[in-house]
C-alpha cells in the first residue's frame, strides 16, 4: 500500500486508538485504517491535478472541484473494493466468536470459584451437567462408537473382558490385580449408568426441539385428499423439508394404503409402497411409523398394514416373507370381478386346459359366449369355483403329494362339465334367436316409424 511503504510508522501511532474505539481486532482495525487513508491519499492527489489542470483553463472554483473528486474517487475506491467494509456473515462470525471467547472466559472463573476443573474437552453428545461427570471424565471420554449403542456394546465388552481376565501379554486385561478390577467395574457401571441417563436426556431433549420447530409448520389442508370430505379423525405427519404439516383421514389412508399394498396385476402381485397423495414422493420411515400409528390409535387396520410393520416397512421384504397370501389376495380379487378381462382370460384358459387334459373337444364358440356374455349361468359358475380352488391349492399346497391328490379330485369333476356342454349349446341358441328376433323387431319398427312420416 502506498502510505505504508512511504510511511512505516504511521499505523503504530494509531493502533491502540483505533482497536479502542472501532472494538475490532488489530488486523481487521490496521486494514481499515490503510485502506482509508490510501483511498483519501489517492482522492486527494487526482483533485490537486484536476484543480491544476482547472486552473491552466482559466476556472477558478478549485474548491468546488476538489470535493467532486474527492466524492468521486472514494465511490471508485469502495467499487473495486479498496476500502473493507463488513459483511453481515463476517460480522455474525466476529460477534460469534467474541461470545465464545467471553463465554470460555466465564466458564474458567466458575471453575476457579468453585475448586473445580471444567470438562475442557467435552463431546458433543454429552448433555450432563459437569457436576455428574465429574471423576468419570475420562471413561466418559473414552468410549468408542459414534451411536449410543457402538459405545454400549464396547463399554459391555470391555466389561466382561474385564471380569475374565487373560494371562497373555497381547491380552486384554485393564486391571492386573483383584482389587483394581473390582474398582474398575463399579466405576464401569457407574458409566453405563451415566451413559443411560444421558441417552434419555438426548431423547427428551430433541422431542422439544422437534416439536418446537413443528409449531411453526404451516397447515397445508382441512379436507381429505382422498375423499374430498371434512376431515372427523385427523391424523397428521410433518414434512421438514418443505416446513409444512398434512393431514389424512385414519380411515381413507388405511384403505388407500391396503390398496397399495396389495396391488396387483392379475394373479401377479404388484406392492406399490406408500406415497403422499400430494406430491406424489414415497413417505419416509418415520412418517409413515408416525401415521400408522395414529391410525391404530383410531382402530383401522388390515392384514396387510400388520405384514407390512412386521416386515420393517421394506417392500421387498413384504413381497417376499408374504407372498402367498399376496398371491391368494390377487386370485380372489381379480376372479371376485368375473365381467374383468383378467377374470375372462383366466377362465378360459382354465376351461380350455382342463378340455385338453380330458382329452375332449372344446367347443371354442359355445365357451367364448358364455364366458363374455353369460357369466352368472350357473355352469360359469361351477366352472369359476373349480377354477378359484385349483389355483388355491397350487399357491397354499407345499407338499407334492398332497398337492397331486387335491388336483386328482377337482379334475374328477371336471370331467363331468366337459363331458356335458349341451346346456350351453341350447342356452348359447336361444340367446343368438333372441338377438335375432330383437333385432328383427327393431328393423320392423323402424320401418313403419319411416311410413309414418
Amino acid at each position: 500500500m502506498v502510505l505504508h511503504l512511504l510511511f512505516p510508522g504511521i499505523h503504530a501511532h494509531f493502533r491502540n486508538s483505533l482497536q479502542a474505539y472501532t472494538e475490532k481486532s488489530w488486523s481487521l482495525a490496521h486494514e481499515d485504517f490503510l485502506c482509508s487513508l490510501e483511498c483519501f491519499f489517492l482522492a486527494a492527489v487526482f483533485s490537486l491535478l484536476a484543480a491544476a489542470v482547472g486552473s491552466i483553463e482559466g476556472q477558478q472554483d478549485t474548491l468546488k472541484q476538489f470535493l467532486m473528486y474527492l466524492h468521486t474517487m472514494q465511490q471508485a475506491a469502495f467499487s473495486i473494493g479498496c476500502v473493507r467494509r463488513e459483511t453481515k456473515t463476517q460480522k455474525k462470525e466476529r460477534i460469534r466468536k467474541e461470545n465464545e471467547r467471553k463465554w470460555k472466559e466465564a466458564r474458567r472463573k466458575a471453575a476457579r470459584d468453585g475448586r473445580h476443573e471444567p470438562c475442557e474437552k467435552r463431546p458433543p453428545w454429552l448433555l450432563l451437567p459437569r457436576h455428574v461427570c465429574k471423576g468419570f471424565d475420562f471413561w466418559i471420554l473414552t468410549l468408542k462408537g459414534d451411536t449410543f449403542l457402538s459405545k454400549r456394546k464396547n463399554l459391555l465388552d470391555s466389561i466382561a473382558k474385564a471380569q475374565i481376565p487373560t494371562e497373555s501379554v497381547l491380552g486384554f486385561d485393564p486391571a492386573p490385580s483383584e482389587h483394581m478390577r473390582n474398582d474398575y467395574l463399579e466405576k464401569a457401571q457407574v458409566v453405563m449408568s451415566l451413559l443411560h441417563l444421558n441417552q434419555t436426556l438426548r431423547w427428551k431433549w430433541k422431542n422439544f426441539l422437534t416439536k418446537a420447530r413443528i409449531q411453526r409448520f404451516k397447515t397445508l389442508n382441512e379436507t381429505d385428499p382422498i375423499t374430498l370430505e371434512p376431515i372427523k379423525q385427523p391424523i397428521f405427519f410433518h414434512s421438514f423439508r418443505q416446513q409444512k404439516t398434512y393431514t389424512f383421514e385414519a380411515e381413507s389412508f388405511a384403505r388407500n394404503l391396503h390398496k397399495k399394498l396389495t396391488h396387483n396385476d392379475g394373479q401377479l402381485s404388484l406392492p406399490q409402497s406408500p406415497k403422499n397423495p400430494y406430491t406424489n414422493e414415497e413417505f419416509t420411515l418415520s412418517q409413515l411409523i408416525s401415521l400408522l400409528e395414529q391410525t391404530r390409535k383410531y382402530g383401522h387396520s388390515s392384514w396387510a398394514i400388520e405384514a407390512f410393520v412386521s416386515s420393517r416397512y421394506d417392500i421387498p421384504s413384504f413381497s417376499m416373507i408374504h407372498s402367498k397370501p399376496l398371491r391368494l389376495n390377487a386370485l380372489r380379487t381379480t376372479m371376485a370381478n368375473i365381467t374383468s378381462w383378467e377374470a375372462i382370460d383366466i377362465l378360459y384358459d382354465f376351461i380350455k386346459s382342463e378340455h385338453l387334459y380330458h382329452k375332449k373337444v372344446f367347443p371354442v364358440q359355445v365357451y367364448r359366449w358364455a364366458v363374455n356374455h353369460a357369466p352368472q349361468e350357473k355352469r360359469i359358475e361351477s366352472w369359476r369355483k373349480l377354477c378359484i380352488k385349483y389355483y388355491e391349492t397350487d399357491i397354499l399346497i407345499e407338499d407334492a403329494q398332497t398337492k397331486e391328490d387335491l388336483l386328482n379330485g377337482i379334475s374328477l369333476k371336471t370331467l363331468l362339465f366337459c363331458s356335458l356342454p349341451h346346456e350351453l349349446q341350447v342356452l348359447r341358441k336361444l340367446a343368438l334367436k333372441s338377438k335375432q328376433q330383437t333385432e328383427a323387431d327393431g328393423s320392423s319398427s323402424s320401418r313403419d316409424s319411416e311410413s309414418e312420416g
